[in-house]
């Protein structure tokens, strides 16, 4: 026999290649993948429209799981009943939120028609849009990795206290949409290089950030070292212009704003006016001194030593992960805002969920620091938000005491990016959908018991 034959008497002989996965089947993947994200999505849509109902509308004081919203609705009243915006010390529409930029208050305004409800759900419209751009963010930083795209959406989803913040009329839910749209941008921008629409787009993104909440002004370093390091092997002259003429547009297109604002009070952004207006408020000073202590394991107050500022650092930590995660504040304490937290397992828990995720992420961020320039822009940049946001909370509380974690909320996209793409490395891939089908039941289970075993009961009375 030869050995021509030979050979292809073995060939027949032996099995048949492993078939292929064809394209259908990934697609099929992937809508399953893309059902658990919308299911997450859907479960927050429930979840906060029942804070809605649960929720009342205080007048007296405010609740940390709706912070300051009767003052935010008489902005959207004196837009939608007095067709002006409001003024410090406004006669007729009383509200100490008219500092803030108009644009969500705008939108609010159209809403106001159908009541309370009208208008809370604008707040819910804007933090939906946020999760589609979390969603995305993670398809451009993880392609193909369906795993981190759901598990990234669902953490963001499934926070009970963002739940809660995103349900009441106020204009934290724009912001973190802005941030998250304009970050989601960036990083497309950066993986997938510039072009005359995303700058465009980019130009009116920051210009919304702009009329949305002054944190926005931190989104433009961001911006412009984004667009100054896209651009490695161009002139400068060019990279000079692409890094500044989004930031200039957008200043442009808010400029009426700006120059509304140094007419009435002296000022672009009225700093002094907002010190003054607020000058009675919680301060650092108000504490630090005080005869009293936070309990490092419960985050209360109890009698202690005079506070100093190590202490009062503690007592802003501890307050603002717990506010940052779940809490509320019942009607015996909405004269002051104080919050009231959830039993410590549930904060324990969440603690080991994060470090679950975050430290399994240390290992893709090297290796994708490795990979090249692009992905060593994605990571400066989000991490950049991540301390811009970071920084800029530390200052404003020590100057005031307003240890809330809604004030990070804005650096959601990269920290929830991090998350889900490390605990996707962690979770082997033959058990990754019953893996991601168990978190999505607890945590689903945690907002559960937020919102009908804790605020539900407790604003019972003012709900017949």
């Amino acid at each position: 026999m030869s050995r021509r034959r030979s050979a292809r008497n073995a060939r027949s002989a032996a099995p048949p290649p492993a078939p292929t996965p064809h394209a259908s089947d990934n697609e099929a993947v992937e809508r399953l993948w893309r059902l658990l994200a919308a299911g997450s999505a859907l479960a927050f849509v429930f979840f906060a429209l029942s804070l809605v109902r649960a929720t009342p509308l205080v007048r007296n004081g405010s609740l940390i799981n709706a912070p300051d919203e009767f003052a935010h609705v008489g902005y959207v009243r004196a837009l939608a009943e007095g067709h002006r915006l409001p003024l410090r010390d406004d006669p007729v529409f009383r509200t100490y939120q008219w500092h803030q930029p108009p644009l969500y208050y705008l939108v609010a305004a159209l809403a106001s028609p159908l009541g309370l409800q009208g208008m809370r759900a604008v707040s819910i419209l804007f933090a939906v849009i946020s999760l589609w751009a979390i969603w995305f963010a993670a398809r451009v930083a993880a392609p193909g990795r369906y795993v981190a795209h759901t598990l990234t959406v669902m953490l963001v989803a499934l926070l009970p206290m963002r739940q809660a913040v995103m349900s009441a009329v106020g204009n934290d839910s724009a912001t973190e949409c802005v941030f998250s749209l304009s970050l989601c941008m960036l990083l497309v921008v950066s993986v997938r290089g510039l072009s005359a629409l995303r700058v465009v787009a980019l130009t009116f993104l920051l210009a919304a950030g702009l009329l949305t909440k002054a944190s926005c002004v931190l989104l433009l370093p961001v911006a412009f070292a984004a667009l100054w390091l896209a651009s490695p092997r161009t002139s400068v002259w060019r990279r000079v212009a692409r890094s500044v003429l989004p930031i200039a547009g957008a200043v442009a297109v808010a400029g009426p704003w700006f120059v509304r604002n140094a007419r009435i009070y002296g000022e672009a952004l009225p700093l002094r006016a907002f010190h003054a207006e607020f000058a009675n408020t919680s301060r650092a000073g108000d504490w630090i001194g005080r005869p009293v202590a936070v309990d490092p394991v419960t985050a209360e107050l109890r009698p202690g030593p005079a506070m100093d500022r190590v202490g009062y650092a503690t007592l802003v930590g501890a307050w603002t992960s717990r506010t940052f995660l779940a809490a509320y504040t019942p009607p015996s304490r909405q004269a002051i805002g104080a919050p009231t937290f959830l039993p410590v397992p549930a904060y324990a828990l969440y603690a080991l969920l994060a470090l679950f995720g975050l430290s399994a992420s240390l290992p893709a961020v090297c290796h994708a620091w490795r990979t090249g320039d692009a992905w060593r822009l994605v990571i400066v940049s989000q991490c950049a938000v991540v301390l811009l946001v970071g920084a800029s909370f530390v200052a404003f509380t020590t100057v005031y005491f307003q240890a809330q974690g809604r004030y990070l909320y804005p650096a959601l996209l990269p920290a929830a990016l991090l998350w889900g793409i490390g605990a996707a490395r962690v979770i082997p891939p033959r058990h990754a959908a019953l893996a991601t089908a168990l978190l999505l039941a607890l945590l689903c289970a945690l907002s559960a018991a937020f919102c009908f075993a804790y605020v539900w009961p407790a604003y019972a009375s003012a709900n017949p």
